[in-house]
């Protein structure tokens, strides 16, 4: 067991030298704001050494801001080196240091899981495998932090609080224009998809809305961009085993239904059955409730059905513009779940 920064025991005597280090530039999709680097790290313990397998995060200065680094990176910073005493580490990688510059520049230093055999899902879309797997994890998530805000909310809010994403940001994000209904009309007017669902009617509805965002008992921290690229899988006989979520600086303080909905609506089935699509959805949504329920007992089941339920079309909003071949099928799921009513 890791603690803190050390690379050994809590109160362990043993003698700790580093031996070695090899470092190899890594890419992702948030290296604009960060440095990041794959790093294998030789530690002697008492003169045996121990190899480290490590991803090692450091903010790059923005010649535009007054920060020494991005508040982005300042939200993984708070997650990894507050929020887990209370949510807990099952689902995340091992942090060996998170540090904002007590010893030089601010870095977060995490284990590489995919010297663990984790990596992220070949196919493009996640199949119902991998899906039920995330959603478990998310809303186990979810109903820690549901939990955490009913029991002890000074907690809650210090975390919350932090966070630098203001609280209208998905007003600002899923404001409905002209020119976003004539796309949409225009990608299920040629969509394979047939059926006697009126489209025009359905984009009404969902203008009206996603023009606010009401702050109610049920918004709790999200991971704000929970999708397949920050989801690393392991296996066992061919079939996802466990997961792993990664990159916690995109969180945010909003409705659950958010983070709920980039997964769900984002890996769909192509199945082009309405009532297929209806049991499916019906289904994960299940799945999503239960998951916290377990986790928080005390929750009013009915209560965060419909709140997640409402609440779909800002997640719909925030992600048909990155996939306009799937809008069509998107939106008959939220009709048929009936984020619409």
């Amino acid at each position: 067991m890791v603690y803190d920064r050390y690379f050994c025991e809590t109160g362990s005597r043993e003698f700790v030298e580093l031996d070695s280090v090899d470092a190899k530039h890594f890419e992702r999709n948030n290296s604009r704001v960060n440095v990041v680097h794959r790093v294998t790290a030789h530690v002697k313990f008492s003169g045996v050494t121990n190899t480290f397998h490590l991803i090692v995060k450091q903010p790059r200065q923005l010649d535009d801001s007054l920060l020494p680094f991005s508040q982005s990176f300042l939200n993984e910073e708070i997650f990894y080196s507050k929020m887990t005493h209370d949510y807990g580490t099952d689902n995340i990688p091992k942090c060996y240091l998170s540090d904002l510059g007590r010893y030089g520049r601010p870095v977060i230093v995490l284990e590489d899981l995919a010297a663990r055999g984790y990596m992220q899902a070949v196919d493009d879309k996640l199949d119902e495998d991998h899906l039920k797997l995330c959603i478990k994890v998310l809303a186990t998530f979810h109903g820690k932090g549901l939990k955490l805000r009913e029991y002890n909310f000074p907690i809650f809010r210090e975390f919350y609080a932090k966070l630098y994403e203001p609280t209208d940001w998905l007003h600002f994000r899923t404001s409905p224009n002209a020119d976003k209904v004539r796309i949409f009309e225009s990608t299920l007017k040629n969509s394979a998809l047939k059926d006697e669902a009126n489209i025009s009617e359905i984009i009404r509805k969902m203008e009206d809305v996603t023009t606010k965002l009401e702050l109610n008992d049920f918004w709790t921290i999200c991971h704000g961009n929970f999708t397949r690229s920050n989801l690393l899988f392991r296996y066992e006989n061919g079939r996802p085993c466990d997961v792993k979520v990664i990159d916690w600086s995109t969180m945010r303080y909003c409705s659950p239904s958010i983070d709920f909905g980039h997964i769900f609506l984002q890996n769909l089935p192509g199945n082009e059955n309405l009532s297929e699509i209806k049991q499916f959805s019906e289904n994960m949504l299940r799945i999503y409730l239960e998951a916290i329920k377990d986790k928080y007992q005390e929750v009013n089941y009915k209560s965060l059905e419909r709140e997640i339920i409402s609440k779909l079309p800002f997640a719909y909003g925030m992600i048909e513009n990155h996939m306009l071949g799937e809008t069509k099928r998107m939106l008959h799921a939220l009709d048929l779940l009936g984020s619409f009513d």
